[in-house]
């Protein structure tokens, strides 16, 4: 009887997938907003853009490992942190046998076009519909969502871009064929060895399944991938038992509150904020308690919300950082940002005779708070430009042309990268019997 049950429930549950019509009929739009996005990026960092560097661990973990093409193809399987990472070593192994002096402009052009990927792929997955906010969607993901210009500039914080992706393409609802299902899959399953917070695919496939009937054959095998990822990660890196600890619980409570439902505008937590958030999803589910679409796809999103916490509270990194940082908050505040745009496509869809008027008044309020949102948080499009890094470039190079590795000698260049992250390239011979001619560190 039990069983029967489940099937039947199964059986029953939603359709999710729509076709590809309605996006292909508001394509104009989509491309207009992703337009105007990536001029804005461009513009409002183009100190950065102009200048590429070695951000965050891009010197110590890939260019640094990488530099001279020595390593074998194997080597992208390097974990020092405890977990896979293959999108961003794949990279790195890739541009070690291109010339050094372009190894940043690499890194930086292939951020730029992973996160450019990222925003286009939400703007095409068929959450959206309403013009409008297919519009600003761009805007307000790309500036805001995106929550550091590091995801632009950045090959280490790709490890964050690609589970966004991951997760968006796992939401889409745009109906594909078998074949390109299949690929899908392969770039899906890529993905989740790509990065850690992969693994909020598992609670997200299994909802998934509970609630649509499209695709389970697709979360089944995906939640395979996934378990198959957790299990690789470094046993000491997990610590389940947090969850059972009352500090953790109310840290990430008011995490939940201060820096994603109040996007980093407040910084504690009150009875007033907590009866405004409350106030706020039960108006919302007043007026959408019959959009079963609604219901259940706004719960898949913030599973994404709450979940994305747990691989940093339920690990050993928030002891090593002892604080949230802004790439902590990455996932949260998209799919936040993402909720409420897809609140607001569903209340549009709800109201037609009103689109006009309701669509154009989120688009200035959008823009108002993309504004307000980046100047108090600066980090989103400025970073210190390291100066000296087209100097160290041009210095190993120069060494390149010595020959040392022929007369058995081998020299150290460096520079500073980020905080304590140095920018090394060892030229010549590296072997045990290589001798050491100078060191040079370039300022």
């Amino acid at each position: 009887m039990i069983t029967s049950n489940i099937l039947k429930f199964l059986k029953n549950r939603d359709t999710y997938v729509l076709p590809a019509e309605g996006v292909v009929a508001t394509r104009s739009t989509i491309i207009l907003g992703l337009i105007i996005f990536a001029g804005i990026v461009l513009l409002r960092s183009w100190d950065n853009f102009s200048q590429p560097g070695l951000y965050a661990e891009d010197s110590i973990h890939y260019f640094n490992y990488y530099y001279g093409n020595v390593r074998a193809f194997t080597d992208i399987l390097q974990h020092p942190n405890g977990y896979y990472n293959l999108f961003n070593n794949l990279v790195a192994y890739t541009t070690a046998k291109a010339d050094v002096g372009l190894a940043p402009l690499i890194y930086q052009s292939v951020c730029i076009v992973l996160s450019f990927l990222t925003i286009a792929a939400f703007s095409f997955s068929g959450l959206v519909t309403n013009r409008y906010l297919l519009f600003i969607s761009p805007l307000l993901l790309g500036l805001s969502g995106l929550n550091h210009l590091y995801y632009y500039i950045s090959l280490t914080f790709q490890m964050y871009v690609v589970v966004l992706l991951l997760l968006i393409l796992m939401l889409r609802r745009i109906k594909s064929s078998a074949p390109v299902e299949v690929l899908l899959f392969i770039l899906m399953s890529f993905l989740i060895w790509s990065g850690p917070y992969s693994v909020l695919a598992v609670p997200l496939a299994l909802a998934f399944i509970v609630f649509f009937r499209d695709r389970t054959i697709t979360c089944i095998g995906l939640l395979l991938v996934t378990v198959a990822y957790t299990l690789s990660v470094t046993k000491s890196t997990i610590m389940l038992e947090n969850i059972f600890k009352p500090e953790i619980l109310r840290l990430w409570g008011s995490t939940l509150v201060t820096d994603v439902f109040f996007m980093g505008f407040k910084d504690s937590v009150n009875i007033e904020k907590l009866i405004l958030i409350a106030v706020t999803f039960i108006t919302v589910f007043i007026i959408l308690r019959r959009d079963r679409l609604f219901l259940k796809t706004a719960t898949l999103l913030l599973i994404i919300i709450v979940a994305s916490f747990a691989p940093l509270f339920l690990s050993k990194k928030i002891l090593l950082y002892q604080k949230i940082l802004t790439c902590h908050l990455l996932i949260a505040q998209f799919f936040w940002l993402a909720l409420i745009l897809f609140t607001a496509d569903r209340m549009l869809a709800r109201w037609p005779a009103k689109q006009h008027l309701l669509g154009g008044v989120f688009v200035v309020l959008a823009a108002f708070f993309i504004f307000a949102d980046n100047t108090r948080h600066p980090d989103k499009w400025q970073a210190k430009v390291q100066e000296a890094m087209p100097r160290f470039l041009q210095k190993v190079k120069e060494a390149e042309e010595m020959n040392l590795a022929q007369e058995g000698k081998r020299m150290i260049i460096s520079t500073a990268g980020t905080s304590t992250f140095k920018a090394a390239a060892i030229v010549g011979d590296r072997s045990k019997s290589g001798k050491l001619v100078d060191r040079v560190h370039v300022q």
